[in-house]
C-alpha cells in the first residue's frame, strides 16, 4: 500500500525522453518511414511548381512562344498528378500506421491497467482512466504519425526553398526572411502557454468524463431519488469549467494562428513591394517575381508549420507524461521471482496475526486476526458491517497485502504463490454481483473460458439457474445488458453461483451467496451449494446467522478484531455479541410485521 494519493496522482512537468516516446512507434518504423519519405518526395516535386509557374508567366508575355506555353502547362499538370499519387500513398502509409499504433497503445495501456492492484483503483476514477485512453493516446498518436512527419516536411521545404531563393535573388531573400525571427519568438512564447492550457483542458475533460460515467452508472439511484436536476447541475458545472479552459485554449490558438497568418502575408507583401520595384528597374522579370512570390508563400507556410509543430510538441509533452505515468505505475501485488507450486488437493488456510488498514482510513480494518481453516472445512465469518469480513476475503485473494502478520495456504505464504495459481484455486461469490454486457453463457464462462456448452449448462443446472435461463428469449445466448440490468438480483446471483460451479475451486468464498433469492430458489441453490462444498475449503460471510449455524466453526469479528470463535452453541452461551445478533434475527423471523398506519391516524 502506498501512502497519500500515490505517486501517480502527482503531475510531473519532466518531459518524456524522445527515445522512449519514439520507442512506442518502433513496431511501425517501416510504414512511418515510407510515408515520411513520400511526404518529402512530394515536397521535392512541389519545389519545381513555382519555377514552372514563373516560366509560364514569362512565356505568356512572349506571344510568339505558344508551343512552349503548352509544354509548360502540360508539365505542371504532370507535376500535380505526381503530387496526387504521392499524397495518396503517404496518407495511406501514415494513416494506416497511425491507426494501428493507436490500437496498440490502447491495448498496451489496457493490458497494464488490468494488471494493476486493487489499491490503484481505490485512488482513481474509471472515467479519468477512460479519458486518458481516448484523448491522451490520440494526441500521442497524432504527434508521432502526423506532426513529426509534417515537421520534417516543413523543415526540408524551408531549406530547399531557401536555397532556391538565394540562387534567384539574394537581397530579395533577405527581405523575405525578415519576419522569421519574430515568428520563432512568438512560437516559443505561445508554446509555453499552450502546454499549460492544454494540460488544464485534458484534466477538465477527465473530470467531466469521470462524473458523467459515475452518474450514468448510477442512473437508477439518480432517478429513484428524483435527482436528475441535481445531476444535470453538477455536470453543467463541470462543463462550464471545461468550456472556460477550452475558450482560453481557443483564444491562444487563435492569437497564435492569427500572428502566423499576419507574418506570412506580411512577408509576401514585402517581397511583392520590393520585387515590384526590381521588376520596374528591369533587374527582375515578371515570371521570376511570380516564382519568388510563390516560394515566399511556401517559406511562410513552412515557418507557420514549424511553429505549429512546436506548439504540438508542447501538447505532446503533457499527454505523453500522463500516458507514461500510467504505464510506469507499478502493481502493489506482484508474483514472486520463484513461485511455489500448490498441490491439487484441498487447501488449508492459516491467518496469523494479520493486520490491515485502508489508505486514508483512521482505524485499521483488521487488527491482529488469527484463525486456522483445515482442508475441506466449512467456516463462517459473522459480525456487524465494517468488522473486517470482506477485508479478510480481499487479503485471501491478494487484492491487498497484509501489512502485519501473514497468511498461508497449505503452509506457504500467499506472497510465495503466483497470483494466477492462487486465484485459479478460488471462486468468489460476492453479495454484489457484477455481470458483464454479453450473453448468459459468456458470463458463466468467465470462470473458465475454454468450457464447452455442456459444461456451462451443467454448471447452470447445478446452481439452479438452468430453468430460468431456458425461459429467457434466447436461452443461454440472451444478452444480460450492462452489469446484468436485464436480470433480477436473484438471477444474477444464481449466475454467479454457476460461475463457481464451473470454476470447480479448491477454496470457495461465499459472501451470503443466497441473500437475494426467494425461499424456493434459496432451498434449491442451498442444496446445490451443499454439493459444491463437498471436499472443498469454504469460508462463508454470513449476514444471517441461520446460515452461519451450518458451519463447523464460526468466527465473530468486531471492529477488525476476532473476538470469539466456536460452534453456534458455544458462541450463544459465551459471546454476548453473537447471542444478541441471534436473538434479534430470531425476533425478526417470528414477529409479524406491524400494521402501517395512514398519515390521518386510525
Amino acid at each position: 500500500m502506498s501512502s497519500g494519493r500515490g505517486e501517480g496522482d502527482e503531475r510531473s512537468s519532466t518531459p518524456v525522453p524522445f527515445r522512449r516516446l519514439f520507442g512506442l512507434a518502433r513496431p511501425y518504423a517501416r510504414p512511418l518511414a515510407a510515408g515520411t519519405i513520400l511526404l518529402l518526395a512530394s515536397t521535392s516535386v512541389f519545389v519545381f511548381v513555382p519555377m514552372q509557374a514563373g516560366d509560364l508567366v514569362d512565356t505568356a508575355i512572349e506571344a510568339d512562344l505558344e508551343g512552349r506555353l503548352g509544354r509548360i502547362v502540360a508539365s505542371l499538370v504532370g507535376l500535380f498528378g505526381v503530387l496526387g499519387v504521392l499524397t495518396y500513398l503517404q496518407t495511406w502509409f501514415l494513416g494506416s500506421a497511425g491507426a494501428r499504433l493507436l490500437r496498440d497503445l490502447r491495448r498496451r495501456l489496457f493490458d497494464h491497467l488490468v494488471g494493476l492492484s486493487i489499491d490503484f483503483y481505490d485512488r482513481r476514477r474509471v472515467g479519468e482512466l477512460l479519458s486518458r485512453m481516448a484523448s491522451d493516446l490520440t494526441v500521442v498518436q497524432n504527434a508521432l504519425t502526423e506532426q513529426v512527419p509534417s515537421g520534417l516536411q516543413a523543415a526540408v521545404r524551408f531549406a530547399g526553398v531557401l536555397v532556391i531563393l538565394l540562387i534567384l535573388h539574394t537581397r530579395l531573400t533577405v527581405v523575405a526572411l525578415l519576419l522569421v525571427p519574430p515568428v520563432v519568438l512568438f512560437a516559443i512564447f505561445f508554446g509555453r502557454r499552450l502546454e499549460r492550457v492544454a494540460q488544464e483542458e485534458r484534466d477538465a475533460v477527465a473530470e467531466t468524463s469521470a462524473w458523467a460515467e459515475e452518474a450514468l452508472a448510477g442512473i437508477r439511484t439518480v432517478q429513484a431519488f428524483a435527482a436528475e436536476d441535481q445531476s444535470r447541475d453538477r455536470y453543467n458545472v463541470r462543463l462550464a469549467d471545461l468550456l472556460g479552459v477550452q475558450l482560453q485554449n481557443v483564444r491562444l490558438y487563435g492569437a497564435f494562428g492569427g500572428l502566423m497568418t499576419f507574418f506570412g502575408y506580411s512577408a509576401f507583401a514585402l517581397v511583392l513591394g520590393y520585387g515590384g520595384s526590381l521588376m520596374l528597374e528591369g533587374s527582375l522579370s515578371p515570371g521570376r517575381l511570380t516564382s519568388f512570390l510563390l516560394y515566399t508563400f511556401s517559406i511562410g507556410m513552412s515557418v507557420g508549420q514549424l511553429g505549429a509543430l512546436y506548439a504540438g510538441y508542447k501538447r505532446l509533452r503533457g499527454s505523453s507524461v500522463r500516458v507514461f505515468e500510467l504505464l510506469d505505475q507499478q502493481a502493489a501485488i506482484v508474483d514472486p521471482p520463484s513461485p511455489v507450486r500448490l498441490a491439487e488437493s484441498p487447501c488449508g488456510l492459516s491467518v496469523r496475526s494479520a493486520g490491515f488498514r485502508y489508505e486514508g482510513a483512521e482505524q485499521p480494518a483488521l487488527r491482529d486476526v488469527s484463525l486456522e481453516i483445515a482442508p475441506g472445512e466449512l467456516v463462517a465469518l459473522v459480525g456487524p458491517s465494517g468488522s473486517g469480513k470482506s477485508t479478510l476475503f480481499g487479503l485471501l485473494l491478494r487484492f491487498y497485502e497484509a501489512q502485519k502478520g501473514e497468511i498461508l495456504i497449505d503452509g506457504h505464504p500467499l506472497r510465495d504463490v503466483a497470483l494466477a495459481d492462487l486465484r485459479r484455486r478460488m471462486a468468489l461469490v460476492p453479495q454484489d454481483i457484477f455481470l458483464f454486457s454479453g450473453s448468459v453463457a459468456e458470463n458463466i464462462r468467465l470462470a473458465r473460458p475454454d468450457a464447452g456448452e455442456d459444461e456451462v449448462r451443467a454448471a447452470a443446472e447445478a446452481a439452479g439457474a438452468a430453468s430460468f435461463i431456458e425461459r429467457l428469449d434466447r436461452g443461454f445466448e440472451t444478452e444480460v445488458g450492462e452489469r446484468g440490468v436485464r436480470l433480477s438480483a436473484g438471477q444474477r446471483q444464481r449466475i454467479a453461483i454457476a460461475r463457481a460451479f464451473l470454476r470447480d475451486p479448491q477454496i470457495l468464498l461465499l459472501d451470503e451467496a443466497t441473500s437475494s433469492l426467494d425461499p424456493d430458489s434459496e432451498a434449491t441453490v442451498q442444496r446445490a451449494i451443499e454439493q459444491l462444498l463437498e471436499g472443498r475449503t469454504t469460508i462463508v460471510i454470513a449476514h444471517r446467522l441461520a446460515t452461519a449455524r451450518r458451519a463447523r466453526r464460526i468466527h465473530v469479528l468486531d471492529q477488525g478484531r476476532l473476538v470469539a470463535a466456536g460452534s453456534h452453541e458455544e458462541l450463544y452461551e459465551a459471546n454476548e455479541l453473537y447471542r444478541r445478533y441471534w436473538l434479534l434475527q430470531s425476533l425478526e423471523r417470528q414477529q409479524p410485521p406491524a400494521p402501517i398506519q395512514s398519515a390521518a391516524g386510525g
